[in-house]
């Protein structure tokens, strides 16, 4: 049976141990250490060639080191597992590749992939921290606005009802009127001259004041930590982020643990984290299984009809499946496509 073997040296068909079709990669360790890393979870380039091409000459199928990586490709060869594939070593020696040769390139190529996987599992963390600190400042905001409403509200409580946006109430707390809508500061306006609520002193005053104060400068904090995480996600995670948005991107990495666990979940896993407390109690009494978890944020799921909403969560839950993989293996940026695609076929949907 033909082995295909994927190496430091490039990729291989082999017959009995001989080499009977090859694509050689160049000896650069850095190249070589992103190419292998692209080829651990999924097959890459030079082995799609030499599948196609092995397919073409009839054969219908190959032994592989992990047949797991081929599974959900439809390449008209079945994967079988090889418990004892040819020693790269041979393959070297086969092209005139000395020993000492050989050890020095993979000992380089090794480095390198240390390197890039630490880098990795570094961008990963700081994103992960970063989607937390958000959700923290969300939390801390919704907090305090609760206590500034009705702490305020004992002198002004009309101002309760007028105004339903959080930030904007803080401001006007303020006495920060800028840019405010004619027509709301008008109605403000009246109200406070007909309120029921008590008369604050200047010291009751400056100080709801200085929590309305506090609270704005939360959310200021919290714009920049949104503005870091675009920026970051565009470095580590392009295509999810084009795909999902930055925020709610990011959000998937940390649910799933990092990019690299998001990139081997299927689109069906993908499709209910965050709903893990939905899903448990789905197996426990049998109840309806929840048909999204956070993705349910995406405008495009949220407005849609609930008879919509499992069948735009799942074509949603693919696409990003296939977006983890590209960012995971560091493949073409294809974001823009993935997200029109998306579109067009919600577009279809309704």
């Amino acid at each position: 049976m033909i082995e295909l073997n994927t190496n430091v040296l490039g990729t291989f068909a082999l017959k009995n141990g001989r080499i009977i079709k090859k694509i050689q990669l160049p000896r650069d360790p850095k190249r070589l250490a992103e190419k292998l890393i692209e080829a651990e979870r999924a097959p890459c380039d030079e082995e799609l060639q030499l599948i196609s091409y092995l397919r073409e000459t009839g054969i219908k199928s190959v032994k592989v080191r992990d047949p797991e990586r081929f599974s959900g490709y439809k390449l008209g060869i079945e994967f079988i597992e090889d418990k004892r594939p040819t020693d790269p070593l041979k393959i070297a020696s086969d092209l005139g590749i000395s020993n000492n040769e050989f050890t020095e390139l993979l000992s380089r190529t090794n480095l390198e992939i240390t390197r890039i996987k630490l880098r990795e599992i570094d961008r990963d963390q700081v994103i992960m921290q970063a989607i937390a600190s958000l959700d923290e400042l969300e939390e801390s905001i919704n907090r305090l606005i609760k206590r500034l409403r009705e702490w305020y509200s004992l002198s002004f409580p009309e101002l309760d009802l007028l105004v339903k946006k959080h930030e904007l109430y803080a401001k006007i707390v303020n006495s920060d009127l800028q840019n405010l809508d004619p027509g709301l500061l008008e109605k403000i306006n009246r109200a406070r001259g007909e309120t029921l609520g008590i008369e604050f002193s200047d010291m009751d005053r400056n100080a709801v004041e200085s929590l309305s104060k506090s609270i704005l400068q939360i959310y200021a904090t919290k714009e920049r930590i949104e503005k870091y995480i675009g920026k970051i996600m565009l470095e580590v995670a392009p295509n999810i982020s084009a795909l999902a948005g930055p925020v709610l991107g990011a959000r998937l990495i940390a649910l799933a643990g990092g990019l690299e666990r998001l990139s081997t979940l299927p689109a069906s896993t993908i499709q209910v984290l965050g709903a893990e407390d939905a899903f448990f109690r789905f197996l426990k009494t049998g109840k309806r299984p929840p048909k999204h978890g956070v993705i349910f944020q995406l405008p495009e799921i949220r407005s849609a009809s609930k008879d919509k909403r499992g069948k735009i969560a799942r074509t949603f839950a693919a696409k990003l499946a296939i977006a983890a993989r590209m960012d995971r293996f560091k493949g073409e940026f294809s974001g823009d496509k993935l997200r029109e695609d998306f579109l067009k076929k919600v577009e279809r949907l309704k």
